[in-house]
């Protein structure tokens, strides 16, 4: 195995937006909590309201907002029954379904009553979408508002970024979470993956048992404590052949990887 190197990176600074817009749904006194939050923490708030999620839809389709909030009503997260609970989610998961289907993008806060198993697990499902309890929003709101707009921002330039390599014909794939959330095409078919179809794979497939164990233990480490690495490993096609890869490995400011990866023979 190529001995690793390491090479150092320059420290990245968080920033925050001087002025976010965010349109609340439903009730007067969650809308009140909003501002307050934002006030608190110092950030120019524009918060705009809607009375129904279909009145929000209508208002998302012109541009200008940053975030929306939806709160679960207080009865339905810590409903007394299974059956309420599950109604309540299943139609949760039908408002967020409609708002994805006209801002794909958007980044959501859902206030609930209760942070439950199976809430939580319907908004995972959905991108840009967290959930806080409403006994946190004073104390809490404002910085996962801001968490989740910075990933955004970050995942937005990690986008750009990629799509200008593509046409230096660069391997490169960004994996967050452990899931491979962007790809060049080349690194996708130098895997044996369609472009399309790559998105979503666990990182740890694209290499053989003893390479994964030598990138996790040598290589993130590293990245994680702001260097970069570079080095070889043995990668894996989907097809199930194996090739001896040159690999760099670095980070963005979000904990995110970036795989840069060759074969050795070219």
């Amino acid at each position: 195995m190529v001995a690793p190197t390491t090479v150092p990176t320059e420290p990245t600074v968080r920033t925050r937006p001087t002025r976010v817009t965010v349109l609340v749904v439903g009730e007067e006194t969650v809308q009140d909590r909003v501002k307050r939050a934002f006030t608190d923490e110092g950030t120019e708030t524009t918060v705009e309201t809607a009375a129904t999620l279909a009145d929000a839809v209508t208002e998302l389709e012109t541009d200008g907002i940053d975030f929306l909030v939806v709160p679960l009503p207080r009865t339905a997260a810590s409903a007394d029954t299974a059956g309420e609970a599950e109604t309540a989610i299943e139609t949760l998961d039908t408002h967020l379904e409609t708002v994805r289907s006209a801002t794909p993008d958007l980044p959501i806060m859902v206030l609930a009553a209760e942070r439950t198993p199976a809430l939580a697990e319907t908004v995972r499902s959905y991108d840009w979408t967290a959930v806080i309890e409403r006994d946190e929003t004073r104390t809490r709101l404002a910085d996962r508002v801001h968490d989740l707009l910075e990933r955004h921002r970050l995942t937005a330039l990690s986008r750009r970024s990629l799509a200008s390599i593509e046409f230096a014909g660069d391997a490169i794939a960004i994996v967050d979470s452990g899931e491979i959330q962007f790809a060049s095409r080349a690194f996708a078919m130098q895997f044996g993956y369609e472009h399309d179809a790559i998105a979503g794979t666990p990182w740890q497939e694209l290499f053989t048992d003893d390479a994964v164990c030598h990138l996790e233990s040598a290589a993130i480490p590293t990245v994680t404590e702001g260097w970069r690495w570079t080095g070889s490993c043995t990668g894996r096609r989907k097809t199930g052949p194996t090739f001896a890869a040159r690999v760099r490995l670095g980070g963005l400011e979000d904990g995110s990887l970036v795989f840069v990866v060759k074969p050795i023979d070219e």
